[in-house]
């Protein structure tokens, strides 16, 4: 296999084009010297910022945490005492070169429930509504146990790493998780290394010698920051402590519609293709439709849906979300995106696995697709017959929106999980 060597003095020209489209990225030591991999990560962090998009960075090295040291702030409160004692990430994020820095906190006896909460899961989807970025600095093992399955990994090791190692062994068992490697810090080029491939523009210096050091945001600009991203991941950090307990999982919840919901939540025991891959947002449906027509040129069955995201002046903001295909499995979705991958159907690294398993199957009485498509009403052909769908949901309440229009459109629609060639109610 071969890795991409990310060389210290030029991550300024190489990071932002590598996590371009990224929403959650990990970063993983794979070296003992956890002060050289805690600055590694930072400048990767600062240098990401330099594409003008917002870039968070997380310390999930919860045993030994010294990120805040390189930083340069003191030990203060932070991601453990946003989910274990609901205290609000406005007083823990500081803005530091343009990048929202969150220590690790107050020391756990519970770091797998941290792990494996599935917050992470609604940060990695609202994130990548607002093409913001969610930087996690956590061991492989860590990261072995993370309930959201991170967009793209990048090694930190001064000389590279060795597969064959217990650490190299570690992130090969993340990468089989569907991770993929997007490259590997290093402290100098390596010897085989081909220039041509992946030398900067000439000109461009480190972001550890050439950056200017900025005083830290006070807390009430920090806050603003914060709101300004309400609708989506961004703004779940200035919130998400007061919402841990919503019960729906999704990436920002769907603004409030006085429609009722067309049906009972379905039974899940008929819930046999509940996975798909979310492959955009968009705020425009022209957009999402233009990729949805991609994927059905190439056999992918497309799901355009609409989402509500609140915005900080009250209102909601519609985002239409690109799902591809049905799978049974969490594993064959997985594949599935691979396989977009290599046909150029998606970025290699694009593309968030989740659990998906509610569509609207419309009415034998509905409007052929393109008249419904005219009225904002994206549908598909389901099963051996003529019947029609829409949209993809992972809960009964996130289709409020998509019902309401379907109501306004005079068309009659029962909410159903999807099965292989047929719907269940």
């Amino acid at each position: 296999m071969t890795v991409r060597p990310l060389p210290r003095s030029r991550l300024d020209a190489l990071v932002p084009s590598l996590v371009t489209g990224q929403a959650l990225v990990a970063l993983v030591p794979a070296t003992g010297d956890l002060k050289w991999a805690a600055g590694a990560a930072w400048d990767v962090a600062r240098a990401a910022a330099l594409a003008d998009r917002r870039i968070a960075l997380v310390d999930l090295w919860l045993e030994h945490p010294t990120l805040h040291e390189t930083v340069g702030l003191t030990p203060t409160e932070g991601i453990v005492d946003a989910f274990e004692y609901d205290v609000s990430l406005t007083k823990a994020a500081h803005e530091v070169d343009r990048v929202f820095f969150i220590a690790a906190g107050t020391v756990t006896a519970r770091a797998g429930d941290l792990f494996a909460n599935p917050r992470w899961k609604k940060l990695q989807g609202g994130f990548r509504v607002e093409d913001a970025l969610l930087l996690l600095y956590l061991s492989a093992g860590a990261l072995a146990r993370l309930s959201a399955v991170p967009d793209g990994m990048i090694v930190l090791s001064p000389d590279g790493y060795e597969p064959e190692s217990s650490i190299g062994q570690g992130i090969t068992a993340v990468m089989e998780r569907g991770v993929p490697l997007l490259g590997v810090v290093r402290e100098r080029w390596t010897p085989e290394a081909d220039p041509r491939s992946v030398a900067p523009p000439p000109g461009r210096v480190s972001a550890a010698v050439r950056r200017p050091s900025h005083r830290l945001a006070r807390p009430a600009l920090v806050a603003a920051t914060l709101a300004v991203g309400a609708a989506g991941g961004w703004g779940l950090l200035a919130r998400g402590a007061e919402h841990r307990r919503a019960p729906t999982p999704l990436p920002a919840s769907p603004a409030p519609v006085r429609a009722r919901p067309v049906a009972a939540a379905p039974a899940r025991q008929v819930d046999s293709l509940p996975w798909t891959v979310q492959l955009a947002a968009y705020a425009r449906l022209d957009k999402a439709l233009a990729l949805a027509d991609r994927l059905a040129a190439d056999g992918v069955t497309p799901f355009v849906t609409p989402i509500a995201l609140d915005d900080p002046g009250g209102g909601s903001t519609v985002w239409y979300r690109v799902l591809a295909g049905a799978f049974p499995t969490r594993d064959a979705a997985v594949g599935a995106r691979s396989g977009m991958w290599k046909h150029g159907l998606a970025a290699r690294g694009q593309g968030d696995v989740l659990r998906a398993p509610y569509s609207f199957s419309l009415s034998d009485r509905a409007p052929p697709a393109s008249r419904l498509r005219a009225r904002g009403i994206p549908a598909v052909s389901w099963g051996t017959g003529s019947r029609l769908l829409a949209g993809a949901f992972e809960t009964p309440e996130q289709a409020s929106l998509l019902e309401a229009r379907l109501k306004r459109a005079g068309v009659q629609a029962t909410l159903v999980t999807r099965i292989a060639g047929e719907t269940t109610p």
